[in-house]
């Protein structure tokens, strides 16, 4: 019985074998020596980790001065459009041609022979102006319209045109007159030759009307470069026999580069805040114009209209100031009975600018003690003036004579207005607008349609540009047939 129960006794113990035993003893080896291999990893770590920061705190304190490298420079090449914009054109204000040599004179000489007719030597002056100097598109333009009215062809020829195999075996010379772009018609060698007046006509009548010149650069390009080729052709010696002609056209362009700024300024900045208070008042253009508060009209609405209440005030202050006793007194009697009114001048285009009374010191005084918000005033002087290029005035056959005579009286008339204004004025001016009179003496005028110079000229060359002449009404042509005997023509005739 005890045998029995130490074997039970020894079946409970756990007891196991040899092999187990070393199995177990290598299991715990193999797991000390993992965790003294994670350990150590981890301090490695560590140390690394303690190393960087340091090594970071290192190159923080430490001022690093790498040399910098050289960026190389693009060059932009500019477009073909903007090459050579910066050259010389020939237009400028002080540039003068060089001076001939002996071979160029004896070259000229033989080209510009007074033998030669004036048109031949004309055109090929064309030819070597154009050639010579760098006309860009605006001015070529211009000066393209200028030749055009002076009765050159402009264009190319017909049936004249080259390719480039052609111009290879062609000369310098044979170049230059392939491609030339103006000619004169053989049919006007009768026409009368007057640099002068085609200067006048173009620069002062054509040129503003069809270029509307807006800035003083646009203004003053033409005058300039016709003036540019008018000496040209005294510098060359090319019609000698029109020099005085020619120093007179010169002249009308030096007229035309002082006087063409002003008129188109005097345009925009017109009629001015007297004649304007004026229009609002009595009458005109700028009457009953004004909205109170401008409730129908959109709140970004570029010009301002002047109220009733300021036209008011600035016609009073400039009736004290620039106006004479008596008017300023009938101003204020008709004032009270309420019977002031106006009336338009008729049969005239506008005024013609006689003389210009500056702002005196008195006034100017006066304006700046008790208006300070306006604007000084002076006097202009006028008479009427009948625009050549509109239709004539309604007048009797003895009236007309008259005026064709130059003896028809004229009206002469008195203006106020803004010393700003008469700076732009000088004497001979034509100012195209509507003219008024006050029943009190003052004269008004409204809105500036147009200015022109004081050598205006209107001519007919204007009408005939692109004009060309009709066909012939021969052989059949006038009843409608297609000519050569009247004998109609289908497809197969001219396969």
């Amino acid at each position: 019985m005890e045998n029995k129960e130490e074997q039970a006794d020894a079946s409970v113990l756990p007891i196991r074998s040899a092999p187990q035993v070393e199995n177990d003893q290598d299991q715990a080896s193999h797991t000390a020596q993992n965790e003294t291999l994670e350990a150590s990893n981890v301090q490695k770590l560590q140390e690394q980790d303690d190393d960087r920061g340091e090594e970071e705190d290192m190159m923080a304190e430490i001022d690093l001065t790498l040399p910098e490298k050289k960026k190389k420079k693009k060059r932009s090449k500019k477009p073909k459009s903007k090459r050579g914009l910066n050259k010389p054109t020939g237009f400028e204000e002080f540039y003068v041609d060089p001076p001939i040599t002996v071979e160029e004179y004896n070259e000229n000489k033989k080209r510009y022979d007074v033998s030669l007719p004036i048109l031949i030597r004309l055109e090929e002056a064309i030819l070597r102006f154009q050639a010579k100097h760098r006309i860009e598109n605006d001015r070529s333009h211009m000066f393209s319209k200028y030749l055009a009215y002076g009765g050159v062809d402009v264009g190319q020829k017909m049936f004249a045109g080259v390719d480039q195999r052609e111009l290879e075996d062609m000369d310098k010379e044979q170049i230059l007159a392939a491609r030339a772009q103006a000619w004169i018609n053989s049919d006007r060698s009768k026409m009368l030759i007057d640099f002068d007046a085609v200067v006048r006509g173009y620069l002062t009548a054509f040129y503003p009307r069809y270029f509307y010149p807006d800035t003083e650069e646009m203004a003053k390009m033409g005058p300039i470069t016709i003036r540019n080729f008018l000496t040209y052709l005294l510098h060359h010696d090319v019609c000698p026999e029109y020099k005085d002609n020619i120093d007179a056209a010169r002249v009308s362009c030096d007229i035309a580069i002082k006087e063409l700024w002003k008129n188109q300024r005097f345009i925009v900045q017109g009629p001015g805040n007297f004649n304007e208070a004026c229009s609002t008042l009595f009458g005109g253009s700028f009457y009953d114009d004004y909205v109170e508060e401008n409730q129908w009209a959109p709140t970004a609405e570029e010009t301002r209209r002047m109220t009733p209440d300021i036209a008011r005030k600035v016609v009073k202050f400039a009736l004290a100031g620039a106006g004479s006793n008596e008017q300023a007194t009938r101003f204020r009697d008709l004032a009270h009975e309420n019977a002031l009114c106006a009336v338009r001048v008729d049969d005239i285009d506008g005024f013609e600018i006689t003389a210009v009374e500056s702002v005196q010191d008195d006034l100017r005084e006066f304006y700046h003690q008790y208006a300070p918000d306006l604007n000084p005033v002076g006097k202009l002087h006028g008479k009427a003036f009948r625009d050549p290029a509109r239709p004539l005035p309604d007048l009797t056959p003895e009236e007309r004579l008259q005026w064709e005579k130059g003896n028809l009286a004229t009206d002469e008339f008195e203006f106020i207005m803004e010393e700003s204004l008469l700076d732009l004025c000088y004497p001979g001016m034509k100012v195209i607008t509507s003219v008024w009179k006050l029943n009190c003496g003052i004269c008004f005028f409204d809105e500036v349609m147009s200015a022109y110079c004081s050598i205006y000229t209107v001519l007919p060359n204007d009408l005939m540009l692109g004009w060309k002449k009709p066909s012939s009404y021969s052989n059949g042509d006038a009843d409608g047939s297609d000519g050569e005997d009247g004998k109609e023509h289908n497809l197969q005739d001219y396969l």
